[in-house]
């Protein structure tokens, strides 16, 4: 059975260990299309590279695992919880991809970081940790109040609110100011509107406000709808866009040397 059909068998749950084991050789096969970005900063490909090799051979330092445990543990009480516990189970990336975001944002090093879509605030707070393990940055995470304040909580519990602004509203309307601030952006994760349209045109939004060499990751780019994979076919031919390659639900791009962003 091809991987992409195992993955739309076993998702969800999203933290079955059958997921990682499914996952380890998409991950290592994805390596090659980075080989093949030209303009695309070394920095940021090593990054990259770097975060999904260690990843792939489970080679995660102790204290990421250690960070992670407690998400993970977080993770679950919020799937016992009445109000959340399904859609927890079925809409969180799953272990061994906010593994990947993680390991992204401390290869890379961002000092500025922008998510859009904070949902439950689990790839939220693994980004985060990354930040609080290198010792620099802040996180922007966008999304509808609601949202915002059903993940503020669980971020102040696990050490992590100082290093998070969350910002609550419809993202159309936030993104603008928050790309103003955040502005030099060099990383950014896509996780809200899963609308061609409005995608790319949040994107459009947010390059203007990019460092050179940034990195954009996009999730669920397999929904089979069309408009996402649409998305990310147009995210990796874009002209701001050096390198990019896939991990069957996540995409990964990085941002050309290109000029300063808007400050």
């Amino acid at each position: 059975m091809p991987l992409a059909a195992a993955l739309r068998k076993l998702e969800p749950p999203p933290d079955s260990a059958l997921v990682a084991a499914a996952y380890r050789p998409l991950i290592l096969a994805a390596l090659p299309a980075l080989a093949r970005g030209e303009g695309a900063p070394p920095r940021s490909l090593a990054a990259v590279r770097t975060a999904l090799w260690t990843t792939a051979l489970g080679r995660v330092p102790a204290e990421e695992r250690a960070y992670a445990d407690l998400i993970e543990t977080h993770r679950a009480r919020l799937a016992e919880r009445d109000d959340s516990g399904r859609a927890v189970r079925w809409m969180s990336l799953p272990p061994i991809l906010v593994t990947i975001l993680m390991r992204i944002v401390r290869e890379l090093g961002p000092r500025s970081c922008l998510e859009l879509g904070t949902g439950f605030g689990l790839s939220t707070a693994h980004q985060a940790a990354a930040l609080e393990l290198n010792g620099a940055g802040r996180l922007m995470s966008l999304d509808i109040e609601g949202m915002v304040e059903l993940a503020e909580p669980g971020l102040d519990d696990l050490g992590l609110g100082e290093r998070v602004e969350l910002v609550g509203g419809l993202i159309e309307e936030t993104l603008p100011g928050a790309c103003e601030d955040a502005a030099p952006v060099e990383y950014v994760l896509l996780d809200a509107d899963h609308r061609e349209e409005s995608t790319l045109a949040q994107l459009e939004v947010i390059l203007p406000a990019v460092a050179p060499g940034a990195v954009i990751v996009v999730d669920d780019v397999n929904w089979e709808d069309g408009q996402m994979p649409r998305v990310w076919r147009a995210i990796a031919a874009h002209e701001r866009v050096a390198a990019s390659t896939q991990l069957y639900r996540l995409g990964i791009a990085i941002v050309d040397e290109g000029a300063e962003p808007v400050r």
